[in-house]
This record gives structure tokens, C-alpha cells and sequence, in this order.
């Protein structure tokens, strides 16, 4: 079963009001091969110019021994691109028939010419869409729904003529001539009349920053000098509440995008209305996205392919999958594979040689393999008085107020049998009244869907405790969370050198990471040969000899960085050595196997 954990930096501190980090920890269970979820990936293949030869053909050996893992509840979807797009397979049940027509196809793959990334990513989430309509046969209706802004720039005369919105005027550099409208487009009128009216939260530089429209289609125009996100909360007639979000954009007349939401109340009874034996089980669903190059024809920029994956993301409905992306060799943008596995929960794989094809996949496919939980979330309630810092984490995290007291929610995302999640915070404490006691810190509780067991599970609360004493001794530092605060600072390095390095920088990328790696050798941990700070340790190193000139940033450096800032961030492996202490049994078993299985 999930089980989540609770550590803190110390068992015994000081009754004055300090700060006292915490590890919040969410911990799958292992599992064995005949329990595990079906799986329905599709695999999206750079067929370009540049993949003649040795590469094309061990991506198709490795495909091929992917398929021998591959069973009859399982189904694999094959797209390949270059200049233009082709489905190779639809998802097809890998069955000994459905083997043999996947087989074949893989038999049809050429290299071509160009590389339309985009189309070919759009094409191979397109393929996830089919039985979209189950949602209904599990009892809720979906409708699409537009959701976004329109825009305008406003002459400075017209703007000076309105009354500023703001409570502080914009920074110098900007000019508040920017109006924006904000609205939800029905796909019918009748299903604009299911929504009662829509809540939105604006930037606090509003003096409104919370506004309710009640007539459809739900537009909201302000004039203001900067984007920002807009929260959309949907109150329905029927009493419950959906929650959108969009990132306001400036420049385009409109910008907008599609959305299914269950607008309808569900339906009444979904054994009257279906065969359950024909309802799909809880499945996996993941995309894995090969290239070598460039994007050079269709969407080209980082940006705007993201925007587009994202879009097609969200109009799956249930049938949304993970985007994992493998970039190969020295000519592939890390940027973009980031970018793209960031919006689809997934991983950037770098794959430096030709010979790490096939243990890169094999990897990813073990993890998807044993894939145990989804949509992870931890939730801490803190007791009165006790207040959250910070916050160190990259994972999404709402944090609110219930019953006078702080509240987090982290969303750690899906786990991998054994897989584990560990988020760092920082409390602080008030002064206590009665030293020489225990103190209730707050609870912590996990929750989650299980994709082996077809259900939500719930697990906690856990308390947080802690002995306050007037004075302590020594001081007292809990390794576990010692390691956690140096994988914190390790990827908050890695990104800020990367950053650095990106703008030419790399004096200053050395710069950041040898002070980070000084800070972690000199801890009590590194001191004293702990393996996990040797081995963070090794990965700064590693990146920093990949920043003696631009050649090596540009060709190896950018791309390690980027894939090792990923891996310590999810605590998942990567491909990377320095990224297999976070591999699981089945990954490291299935990356190994691979390794060995798929050569020249």
C-alpha cells in the first residue's frame, strides 16, 4: 500500500521562535509484473535525414524488443515524421496478432527528409483520443469549452481617459495600454446555461483582484500593463465547482484554447446504463517522443510547440497521458524536450550515443511498466501558529488556510513501484509557552489513485512532532533531511548555472557550481563520505568540466544539465548515471536488459 512519511531536521530544538526544516515523504509499494495496469503508449519516431543508418535501425530493433513486453491487455500506437507526418499503427492490442501488424509497420520505417516535431507530436496525442466517449459511460458527461482572451492595444489617449485599475502604478518600463478581455466560448447555449456564474482572481496589483460575472459568456475586460496567470473557478447550477487557469497573452487578437468539462451532472446510475465488462480498466497512458534534431518545419519555437502539446493535453479528457521526451546526440534543443516533458509529466531522456538508445527506452518503459499511483497528492495541516516559510519543491503545490491553520497541498505527480517522493519545507515555529514538551507540529496524509487496484487510496494523517526545550546542546541534524536540503540546493545550482551558461555566461555557470559543490563537501554529510552527497557532488562536477568552452556547453553541457536538473528535481532516473540512484528493481532490470539485448 502508498504510505507517506514525516522527518524533521530535529527531534529536540529551542522554545524560540525559529525556523525548522521538514521532509514530507509519499513511498510506493513494489509490485510484481501480473498485477500491474494495462499500458497504452504511443511511440512518435524522427524519421529525418539525419537518423540514416545506425540509429534509424537500432530505434526499430529497440521498438521491436519493446514489443516482446508488451502483452494482450497492452496496446502500442506507432507515428513517424520528417518533413510530413504518417501513423504508422493506430494503438493496436499487442496480441500475437496485433503484434505481427505492429511488426510490419516497423518494417515500413525509411528516413526521409526535414523534422515536423510538432505534427508529429500532435499526431501521436491524437492517437490517445480514440474512446474519448468512455467518460460518459463512467458517468460523466464531457462539453468543450474555449477558454481564454481576446486583446487590444489601447492608444495611450484612450488609456489615460479610463480609470486605472491597478493599486500601484506599472513599472517604469511598462505602459498600462494593454486591454484583455477574458470569456468562455459553449460549444451550445444550453450548456452555457448550466454555469452559474464564474469566479475570477486577477494579480493582486488589482484593486479588485476578485471579480464575479454572472451572465454568459462570462466576459471579463481590464486594461492593465503586465501578464499573468488567471484563475477561473466555474460555479455550477447544481452546486459544484470547476477550477480552469490561463495564462493571459498579450500581442495575438485572441488567444484561446479547448477544454472538456463535465458541465452535465453526472449520470444516474452507471450499471443501469453500461455493461461494466465493457467499461475500460484503469489503464497507463504515456507518449514517448524520439528526435535527434531540430524542429525545421511546422511549429518551430519552444514556446509555441509547448503551448500546442499543451492544449492537446488537456483536450483528452480522461484520456490525458504522460509526454516523456528522448533527445539523441548533440543537435537535438534540451530547451524544448524540457519544455515539452515538463507540460506532459514525463521525463527528458538524454541519450548521448547511439549505443544508449535501447537502455534509455527500456528505462522509461520499466517505469510506465510498473507505474503504481497516480495524481499523488500530499496534504500537511499545520496547527495553529505554526506557519509554512517556504516551500522547496518544483512540483505544483497549493497552499490555504483551514480552520485558522496553514494548509499545503503538494501534487507529486505518478509513482513507479518503490519510487518515493520526498518535499522539502521550512516551518516556522513560534516561541513556546511550556518548554520541556512535545509539540504537535501538524498531519500529514497522502492520496492517490491506484492503478493496480482500480480505486483512490487514502493513507494517514501522520503527526509531526517535535520536543521543545529551553536549551539544547548540540545540535542535532537528521540525515535524511540533510540530503533532501542538498538535493535542493544541487538542482537550484544546476538551474541557476544553466541559466548563466544559456546567456554566455560560463565563468559564472563554473562559478555557481563550485560553490555548490565546496557547500556539500563541506557538510557533516559530505565529510563523512555520505553516498548520496558523493554522488551530488559528482553531478555538479560532471556538468561543470562540460563548461570549459561554448562547443562543449552547446553540444553535451546544456543537454546534461538540463536532463540532470529534471531527474534530481522528480527524484527519477534518466538515463544518466548520476540519475540511477533514483531507478527502481523493474527500471534498473529492464534498463539493463535492453542495454544488452539491443546493438548493432
Amino acid at each position: 500500500a502508498l504510505c507517506v512519511e514525516a522527518t524533521l531536521q530535529r527531534s529536540r530544538t529551542t522554545a524560540e521562535a525559529h525556523e525548522l526544516a521538514a521532509v514530507l515523504s509519499v513511498v510506493a509499494p513494489a509490485i510484481d509484473s501480473a498485477t500491474r495496469a494495462p499500458l497504452r503508449l504511443v511511440a512518435v519516431l524522427d524519421k529525418s535525414r539525419s537518423m540514416r543508418g545506425d540509429k534509424l535501425q537500432l530505434v526499430q530493433q529497440t521498438m521491436r524488443f519493446m514489443l516482446r513486453h508488451l502483452g494482450e491487455r497492452d496496446q502500442l500506437g506507432l507515428v513517424e515524421y520528417d518533413t510530413t507526418v504518417k501513423v504508422l499503427a493506430p494503438l493496436t492490442a499487442c496480441d500475437m496478432h496485433g503484434h505481427e501488424k505492429l511488426d510490419a509497420a516497423l518494417a515500413r520505417l525509411r528516413p526521409g527528409l526535414q523534422t515536423n516535431l510538432s505534427g508529429g507530436l500532435l499526431k501521436g496525442l491524437d492517437l490517445h483520443r480514440k474512446g474519448v466517449g468512455v467518460a460518459r459511460a463512467l458517468g460523466t458527461s464531457m462539453q468543450r469549452v474555449r477558454f481564454g482572451n481576446t486583446y487590444r492595444c489601447s492608444s495611450r489617449e484612450d488609456a489615460e481617459a479610463r480609470r486605472p485599475l491597478g493599486v500601484r502604478p506599472p513599472p517604469s518600463s511598462a505602459e498600462q495600454v494593454h486591454e484583455w478581455t477574458m470569456e468562455l466560448r459553449f460549444e451550445s447555449p444550453e450548456d452555457a446555461t448550466l454555469v452559474r456564474k464564474v469566479r475570477y482572481t486577477l494579480h493582486d496589483s488589482f484593486a479588485n483582484p476578485v471579480l464575479e460575472v454572472i451572465e454568459p459568456p462570462f466576459r471579463l475586460t481590464r486594461l492593465g500593463w503586465g501578464t499573468f496567470t488567471v484563475k477561473a473557478e466555474l460555479i455550477l447550477n447544481d452546486g459544484r465547482t470547476l477550477q480552469l487557469e490561463h495564462d493571459l497573452t498579450f500581442g495575438p487578437p485572441e488567444t484561446f484554447r479547448t477544454v472538456l468539462l463535465p458541465l452535465r451532472p453526472p449520470l444516474p446510475s452507471v450499471h443501469a446504463l453500461t455493461n461494466p465488462a465493457e467499461l475500460e480498466e484503469a489503464v497507463v497512458r504515456s507518449t514517448f517522443l524520439f528526435t535527434d534534431g531540430l524542429a525545421n518545419v511546422g511549429i518551430q519555437k519552444t514556446d509555441d510547440v509547448c503551448k500546442a502539446a499543451r492544449g492537446a493535453l488537456e483536450e483528452l479528457g480522461d484520456r490525458r497521458c504522460t509526454l516523456s521526451t528522448f533527445g539523441f546526440g548533440i543537435d537535438h534543443s534540451a530547451a524544448l524536450l524540457q519544455g515539452l516533458a515538463e507540460v506532459g509529466g514525463g521525463i527528458y531522456s538524454y541519450v548521448e550515443s547511439e549505443d544508449q538508445i535501447g537502455q534509455a527506452f527500456g528505462e522509461a518503459l520499466g517505469g510506465l511498466l510498473s507505474t503504481t499511483h497516480q495524481n499523488v497528492q500530499l496534504s500537511l495541516k499545520l496547527m495553529p501558529g505554526i506557519t509554512i516559510a517556504r516551500v522547496c519543491t518544483d512540483f505544483a503545490y497549493e497552499r490555504g488556510e483551514e480552520d485558522s491553520a496553514q494548509t499545503v497541498v503538494v501534487e507529486a505527480a505518478d509513482l513507479f513501484a518503490e519510487e518515493r517522493r520526498d518535499i522539502l519545507i521550512m516551518l516556522q515555529l513560534p516561541s513556546a509557552t511550556d518548554a520541556n514538551s512535545d509539540q504537535v507540529l501538524g498531519h500529514l496524509s497522502g492520496r492517490a489513485f491506484s492503478v493496480v487496484m482500480s480505486r483512490s487510496e487514502a493513507v494517514g494523517p501522520v503527526e509531526l512532532v517535535v520536543t521543545r526545550q529551553a536549551s539544547v546542546d548540540a545540535v542535532e541534524k537528521n540525515p535524511h533531511v540533510e540530503r533532501h536540503r542538498s538535493r535542493y540546493l544541487t538542482t537550484e545550482a544546476l538551474t541557476a548555472a544553466n541559466q548563466a551558461a544559456r546567456h554566455g555566461q560560463l565563468a559564472e555557470a563554473r562559478r555557481i557550481l563550485s560553490e555548490a559543490a565546496s557547500k556539500l563537501s563541506a557538510s557533516d554529510l559530505g565529510a563523512h563520505g555520505d553516498s548520496v552527497i558523493l554522488g551530488l557532488i559528482a553531478s555538479l562536477t560532471d556538468c561543470q568540466n562540460d563548461l570549459r568552452d561554448q562547443h562543449q556547453y552547446r553540444s553535451v553541457g546544456d543537454k546534461k544539465m538540463t536532463c540532470m536538473t529534471m531527474a534530481h528535481t522528480q527524484q527519477r532516473a534518466m538515463n544518466l548515471e548520476a540519475t540511477d540512484i533514483y531507478g527502481t528493481t523493474i527500471t534498473r532490470s529492464m534498463k539493463s536488459y535492453f542495454q544488452s539485448s539491443v546493438t548493432r
